[in-house]
């Protein structure tokens, strides 16, 4: 796992992530963006070009999908193919934990960043702070508290980034889903399956954490390039799907070819069921067929955060408040929100388990 040089005292360097989708520059070729990030890195993202087209605003029954249709013009941008799994997401908390706990032991270089060549003694008393409180443990065994696993961005704001695991019991009240608050995060079997639970706080925070993990690499090749990886603008996240746009009918005939929730005829007899497009809840990450530009899941499986506040698209914005755009639906949404011009929107700090991210990333030459 690449480290971070410079996390002093728990406030970790970030950079700058506004108005970068307004800036011109010209995004690396596949090649050059291969000898930049490495194959592996580069094989996960997919260029999407510059283009305009017009928002297809999809105008429901409900009061979520009436907002303004408009032009839209977007420069090009990488995504990243899949949205981020529980794996990839496991690796930021371990990294964020493990700067912690490296810290409280004093483990620093001379310039003030942080030796990652020394082990972590857990027993150690002087990480007693970052334990669970002793009346709190099982069987009196030590073990790191979850919630204070934080990611310093200043002083004054600080983001706790362990996934809300109890959303599978939280989003159901009478579903038997305590395998799921156990498992779901934490077991290798579900690695490969997408993070949920998390906030869209969260979610930049490890847009943040990632943002240097890349440039770091960046660093080691002298490239004289940068990297910023953010969540995308509700437009960013129109324009990657509007090629693979499609109307309603591709999610009422079998095969089914994206994961969603049940389907009802007018009489109210059950056309779909949760389970028959083979998953009752989340997918893997690479699973269904690509859709356009090479990207996974873009509809259906878990619905994703995006950068942009409701009141960038609602007639009414005095009612959007600070909710945030969400797009693409999830496992339990009905086809309405599949589309690509179909918005949902959440609190920046909800947490469900029907929601999560892909990121985005700019390639900027210095």
């Amino acid at each position: 796992m690449l480290r971070s040089s410079d996390v002093k005292k728990l406030a970790f360097t970030t950079t700058c992530m506004t108005v970068l989708s307004c800036c011109t520059f010209a995004q690396p070729s596949r090649l050059a963006l291969n000898r930049l990030l490495g194959n592996k890195v580069a094989a996960d993202l997919s260029y999407i070009p510059s283009k305009s087209f017009t928002n297809p605003a999809y105008r429901g029954t409900d009061s979520i999908s009436l907002y303004k249709e408009k032009t839209i013009s977007t420069k090009g941008f990488y995504a990243g193919r899949f949205e981020v799994s529980n794996k990839e997401y496991r690796d930021f908390v371990i990294d964020i934990r493990d700067s912690i706990a490296h810290i409280l032991l004093g483990h620093t270089k001379g310039n003030g960043g942080i030796n990652w060549n020394q082990p972590i003694d857990w027993n150690d008393p002087r990480l007693e702070s970052l334990m669970i409180p002793p009346g709190e443990r099982i069987f009196g065994k030590s073990q790191v508290d979850p919630g204070k696993i934080v990611y310093r961005i200043n002083q004054s704001e600080v983001i706790p980034v362990y996934p809300d695991t109890l959303v599978w019991m939280n989003d159901f009240s009478y579903s038997y889903n305590e395998p799921l608050v156990k498992k779901y995060f934490s077991f290798h079997e579900y690695d490969n399956y997408p993070v949920v639970g998390v906030d869209q706080q969260q979610a930049l925070a490890f847009c943040r954490w990632k943002t240097t993990q890349l440039n770091s690499l960046l660093k080691q090749e002298s490239s004289g390039y940068e990297v910023v990886v953010r969540l995308p603008t509700h437009a960013e996240w129109e324009a990657a799907a509007i090629n693979g746009n499609a109307g309603e009918n591709e999610f009422y005939s079998s095969p089914y070819q994206s994961n969603f929730g049940a389907i009802y005829d007018k009489n109210g007899f059950l056309v779909k069921d949760y389970a028959d497009d083979g998953y009752f809840y989340t997918n893997p990450v690479r699973h269904f067929r690509a859709r356009s530009y090479g990207l996974y899941n873009m509809k259906g499986n878990i619905a994703e955060w995006t950068s942009d506040k409701a009141g960038n698209l609602m007639i009414n914005e005095k009612e959007t408040g600070h909710y945030i755009i969400v797009k693409g639906g999830g496992w339990n949404s009905n086809p309405f929100y599949l589309q690509t011009g179909a918005s949902q929107f959440f609190p920046a700090t909800a947490a469900h388990s029907f929601i999560g991210f892909r990121y985005v990333i700019d390639v900027i030459k210095k």
